[in-house]
C-alpha cells in the first residue's frame, strides 16, 4: 500500500545521522540562499514521495526496496566507520556496499533534476525503472576496483552533500569530462562520517600504485643483496625512497584494507567534490561552511545541478 503523504529520502536517514551534531541534528548549508539551519536528519535531504514514480498507468514506489538495500548495508558502513578498516569484510558484505553505492548514485535529486533530456518529474519513472534494472552493473563495476578508507586524524572534517556518491578523473580532476564508474582514470568517493570515507580508485590507477610500489621494492631488495649494478644504487635507492614516501601508505591501504590518514589536500578535495556534486544543500556536524561558500562564491556555476545521462555499460 503506497502512502502518498510519507516523507521519503535521497540520502538515506542512517548515512546523514553519522554527520549530527551531539544534540543529534545536522547543519545545512543551502547552496542557493548561503542560509545555515540545524534539521533532524529524518526530513534532511528528502521530499514527501519522493521514491514514488508514475510509471504507466500506474504509481510504483521504489521505498521498500531502497531500503532493503540500506537495512543490508547500513551495519557494514557502520563497521567500516568504527574499525577503519575493511579488512574483515567478507564477499557478502562488501556486496551490500556496492550495492548501496551503486543506488545511491541515481536515487538522488541532483540525478533526477540533472537528467539530459530534463524530463518532468511525471515522465522520470521509466528512467529510474532501467536504472534499477541495471543497478547490478554499477555494482559489479564497484565491486571490481579496490577499496581504501580514508580517516582524519586532525581537526579537519568531511563534509556530506546531497549526492555523495562523487566521481573525478584521477589525473586531470578539472573540466567537463565523463565520468563513471566503469570509465578508466576516474575515482569514486563516499563519505561515511565526519572522520571516515571510502575511496575507490579505478583498475588502472589501482595497478600503476602498485607496480610502482612493488618495483621499487625489487629494486630495493637488489641494492642491499648487491646484485644491482654499483653504478645505479644511489638512483635507485633514491627513486626507491620517493616511491616508498609517497605511494606505502596507499599500497598498503588497497593491497591489505588498512585505513589510509587523509592530509588536508584529501580532506579539501572531497569536500569539494561534494559542493560541486549536491544540488540543493551540504551537511556537516558542526556549523561552519567557510570552505563550501568559497566553493560555491568562486564557482557559481555549481549551484546549478549537474547535467547527467545515461551510458551503456558493456558486460
Amino acid at each position: 500500500m503506497i502512502n502518498p503523504d510519507e516523507n521519503q529520502h535521497w540520502v538515506p536517514k542512517f548515512l546523514i545521522k553519522n554527520f549530527a551534531d551531539v544534540g543529534g541534528r545536522v547543519f545545512c548549508l543551502n547552496i542557493q540562499t548561503n542560509e545555515i539551519t540545524k534539521q533532524p536528519p529524518k526530513y534532511a535531504a528528502s521530499s514527501v514521495g519522493f521514491n514514488n514514480f508514475q510509471i504507466g498507468d500506474e504509481i510504483i514506489s521504489f521505498e521498500d526496496e531502497l531500503e532493503k538495500i540500506e537495512t543490508a548495508a547500513a551495519p557494514v558502513l557502520k563497521e567500516i566507520v568504527s574499525s577503519g578498516s575493511i579488512t574483515r569484510l567478507n564477499a557478502t558484505q562488501r556486496t551490500y556496499v556496492a550495492d548501496f553505492m551503486a543506488a545511491q548514485s541515481f536515487r538522488t535529486e541532483t540525478f533526477s533534476k540533472g537528467f539530459d533530456h530534463q524530463l518532468p518529474r511525471q515522465q522520470f519513472g521509466p528512467v529510474f525503472a532501467q536504472l534499477w534494472r541495471s543497478a547490478f552493473l554499477l555494482s559489479a563495476e564497484i565491486l571490481r576496483r579496490k577499496w581504501a578508507v580514508m580517516v582524519i586524524d586532525h581537526d579537519d572534517v568531511f563534509y556530506l552533500g546531497d549526492h555523495p556518491v562523487v566521481l573525478q578523473h584521477t589525473e586531470t580532476p578539472v573540466g567537463n569530462k565523463e565520468v563513471g564508474f566503469d570509465i578508466e582514470g576516474v575515482e569514486a568517493f563516499l563519505p561515511l562520517a565526519p572522520k571516515c570515507a571510502l575511496y575507490m580508485p579505478c583498475a588502472t590507477t589501482t595497478r600503476l600504485i602498485t607496480d610502482s610500489y612493488e618495483e621499487a621494492a625489487e629494486n630495493l631488495r637488489l641494492v642491499k643483496l648487491g646484485k644491482a649494478n654499483a653504478a645505479d644504487n644511489v638512483e635507485l635507492l633514491k627513486a626507491s625512497e620517493r616511491v616508498f614516501k609517497n605511494a606505502a601508505p596507499l599500497y598498503q591501504a588497497l593491497t591489505t584494507g588498512v585505513s589510509i590518514i587523509a592530509d588536508p589536500g584529501n580532506v579539501e578535495n572531497l569536500n569539494y567534490l561534494q559542493c560541486q556534486w549536491a544540488h540543493s544543500a551540504v551537511y556537516s556536524n558542526r556549523g561552519d561552511f567557510t570552505f563550501a561558500k568559497r566553493v560555491f562564491r568562486e564557482n557559481p556555476q555549481y549551484k546549478g545541478t549537474p547535467r547527467v545521462r545515461l551510458e551503456t555499460i558493456d558486460v
